[in-house]
């Protein structure tokens, strides 16, 4: 058997290849010469720091950005005149803002902030509160905060503290006290306008104060006569201990929620002595009554009363009686309710409930001074060593 001959192909002739050859070479010449026929385009580029000159054929303002090295830019002004372009450039950055009702980034040019705030549809309010300022320009990285400022007026009614008075009364044995009148708390209903940062109270200012109710002051008869035998001496001192346990009215409602402030007329008629429940920060009193407190403070106590110079109106422009005292308003401030004892609980004494409604020019730091209606008691009463339970509004 014979071998089979493998099929040739026959070889182009040669005028074929040439002519292949040259069709090539005529399109890529065909190809330059209209390259060559588009007019180049200058390119002259600034960012207000820098100058660049690039050349396109004929190319983008973008391309021409790129070439040049200008990045994180936008086109400020375009001119062209002829075959040159002039473009003037501005830097872009990332700025926050942050509002009430989000938070978002961005990216801006150079401009004021309510300028961009405007731009990215964030209105401004004339009271709203803008940091930084409105006029101020942004830079990078620039922390842009809206606080929604608004308004609104409260009212509410308050109590008026009534004024417990002492007069001489000939008919009574010197130590003698008689209630000729029994007071009350009056009230006034009392106007604010609330100011608002984003929804929650920042400040108030008083408009306006009507009394709606007068109060009605307790009237304390005091004794001044002197006993004449035994039989009157033994009957003053009597009514001596009846008065020291006998209660004034309260100068607030007594609501279960409201401090009384009772008055006493000797603090050691106080029911002494608490029950501390640390765990839950409440107080028991001797007789019952119990309070929450939020802090603790260990104090010297002293006294004053009511003959004193000052000793009629207290700081907070009240008048002073049983149950007032004198604090320093940095270490408990005005207006605090306070629940004052022996310190250490050792129910020797206790002044009992009280409010923080006076100051005085030796009251400073750890130290209060306890009202009493005369200067016997506060005399009697010296200086002390006590606790002051902060009560809970």
């Amino acid at each position: 058997m014979g071998g089979r001959v493998p099929l040739k192909h026959p070889r182009p002739p040669r005028w074929i290849v040439l002519v292949g050859i040259f069709i090539v070479m005529l399109m890529g010449i065909s190809a330059a010469a209209v390259a060559i026929s588009q007019p180049a385009v200058v390119y002259i580029l600034t960012d207000g720091d820098r100058y660049e000159r690039v050349t396109l054929y004929p190319g983008s303002d973008e391309e021409a950005c790129e070439k040049a090295g200008f990045q994180n830019v936008t086109v400020l002004s375009r001119e062209q005149v002829e075959n040159t372009v002039y473009l003037s450039l501005e830097s872009m950055f990332d700025i926050s803002i942050r509002t009430a009702e989000g938070s978002f980034t961005v990216r801006s040019k150079s401009c004021t902030v309510e300028e961009a705030l405007e731009a990215n549809g964030v209105s401004i309010g004339p009271d709203d509160i803008v940091t930084p300022g409105r006029e101020e320009w942004i830079s990078e990285n620039c922390d842009i905060s809206v606080v929604r400022v608004t308004y609104r007026t409260e009212t509410e009614t308050q109590d008026i503290p009534f004024t417990v008075e002492t007069k001489n009364d000939i008919t009574l044995l010197k130590g003698q006290q008689r209630i000729t009148q029994y007071g009350s708390a009056g009230e006034k209903e009392v106007s604010y306008r609330v100011t608002m940062h984003d929804g929650q109270e920042a400040s108030r200012e008083l408009l306006s104060e009507k009394q709606t109710k007068a109060p009605v002051n307790c009237i304390v008869a005091q004794g001044v006569r002197e006993p004449q035998n035994e039989q009157e001496r033994q009957a003053a001192a009597e009514e001596a201990v009846q008065a020291s346990q006998a209660e004034l009215p309260s100068t607030v409602p007594d609501d279960g929620e409201a401090l009384s402030t009772a008055g006493r007329s000797q603090v050691w008629s106080v029911p002494a002595g608490i029950e501390d429940d640390k765990e839950n920060k409440v107080i028991t009193a001797a007789d019952g009554s119990s309070y929450e407190y939020t802090a603790v403070i260990d104090v010297k106590a002293t006294a004053y009363h009511r003959v004193e110079e000052g000793g009629t109106i207290t700081a907070s422009g009240t008048t002073t009686q049983y149950g007032t005292i004198a604090v320093d308003p940095s270490v408990i401030p005005l207006g605090s309710r306070v629940y004052v004892v022996s310190n250490g609980g050792d129910k020797s004494w206790s002044y009992g409930p009280g409010l923080a409604e006076d100051t005085g020019g030796l009251i400073k730091g750890a130290r209060i001074d306890l009202f009493f209606m005369t200067g016997d008691e506060a005399t009697q009463f010296g200086v002390r060593p006590a606790k002051v339970y902060i009560l809970k509004d």
